[in-house]
């Protein structure tokens, strides 16, 4: 039985005692009830007690069953390796809006926040939203015991595929302004994406020219991958690496004021990007159209399927967390299958 005593000058009401249901009991040593209103006390430990019967019937559901969303996103955050930046910035948007909602309503309130927060967004938007969302419930539930829950992935069609002849990416590479072709030449030989090449630092944690091999930080899944280095990469990086002194340290790429890059996934604004105008600018000058700084990791990914490297390959190399990104790919210029046919005699 728990039973009510009150502590030091304050008179605060603590719990203490235990709880037994069919030869199982949860001992209470002591839990403050926060008030020193003896009827608002004992209703605490009504509360209290039907909560731990509930938990000794039913197991952790029912212990979890009185956690909040925020519980889930407090969880999420303070696991050993926490959500990238830009999540970060979306489980504060979640929190404000749905934070406060019970655990076990999860899909009514992903409905709502999707219905009141997401309409402007395209499919692709909301369901990295729904990702985090689910990602904080698992990580809460699995600290807890329980199985894992799915909230049902939003269907959206990214189909969109822009890849350039050789002769195209040499002429847009070559149409950069000097500081930001070596950048675009790593974009379009090894497919980062655009933060994760600017972030990027000199050493074994990136760019190591002793082993020819770079170490490419995919924030936005959360995977590391080692892959050797292109030739035409090493081909502008050396210059760069030995004027500098051949560092082992510090940003590879500088903007035109020989500053880092801004790191637009920790800003408010996640996904700003600081190659736009010098982009614009290449784009009029080589006369190329309808191809995007992202689009380099479209070309990246289908020059590889074009090569003959296979869809797994392609995807750790690529940081993807899964075939379904990567899948796009694989139908990637008819051209180029219809002469690999004709080959054939």
């Amino acid at each position: 039985m728990l039973s009510l005593r009150t502590r030091g000058k304050s008179k605060i009401y603590y719990i203490r005692g235990h709880v037994s249901l069919g030869g199982k009991t949860i001992e209470v040593k002591e839990v403050s009830t926060g008030t020193s209103d003896r009827d608002a006390a004992a209703q605490v430990k009504a509360e209290l007690e039907t909560r731990l019967r509930n938990k000794l019937l039913f197991g952790p559901a029912a212990d979890i069953a009185a956690h909040t969303i925020a519980d889930a996103f407090e969880s999420y955050i303070t696991k050993p390796k926490p959500p990238c930046a830009a999540d970060l910035i979306r489980i504060g948007r979640l929190n404000k809006a749905i934070g406060n909602m019970a655990l076990g309503d999860y899909r009514e309130a992903w409905r709502d926040f999707r219905q009141e927060h997401l309409a402007s967004h395209a499919p692709g938007g909301q369901d990295r939203y729904r990702s985090v969302l689910q990602a904080a419930i698992n990580e809460h539930r699995e600290q807890h015991g329980l199985e894992r829950v799915k909230l049902k992935a939003i269907p959206f069609f990214n189909e969109r595929v822009r890849w350039l002849t050789t002769e195209d990416r040499d002429l847009l590479i070559s149409s950069y302004a000097p500081h930001v072709q070596p950048i675009i030449t790593m974009l379009a030989f090894h497919g980062p994406r655009v933060q994760d090449a600017l972030q990027m630092p000199w050493g074994s944690r990136g760019v190591d020219m002793a082993r020819e091999a770079i170490m490419i930080n995919h924030e936005k899944t959360e995977k590391i991958q080692w892959v050797p280095m292109h030739p035409r990469v090493k081909e502008v990086l050396l210059p760069i690496w030995e004027k500098r002194g051949r560092p082992t340290s510090g940003h590879v790429f500088l903007n035109m004021h020989g500053q880092p890059y801004q790191d637009t996934r920790r800003t408010k604004t996640p996904g700003g990007n600081p190659l736009k105008t010098a982009h614009a600018t290449a784009l009029k000058r080589s006369g190329i159209e309808d191809f995007t700084v992202h689009d380099w990791r479209h070309h990246w990914a289908s020059q590889c399927v074009m090569a003959g490297i296979d869809l797994i390959t392609i995807m750790h190399m690529g940081g993807w967390k899964s075939l379904r990104m990567v899948q796009r790919y694989s139908s990637v210029s008819v051209e180029h299958m219809r002469d690999a046919i004709n080959r054939l005699k």
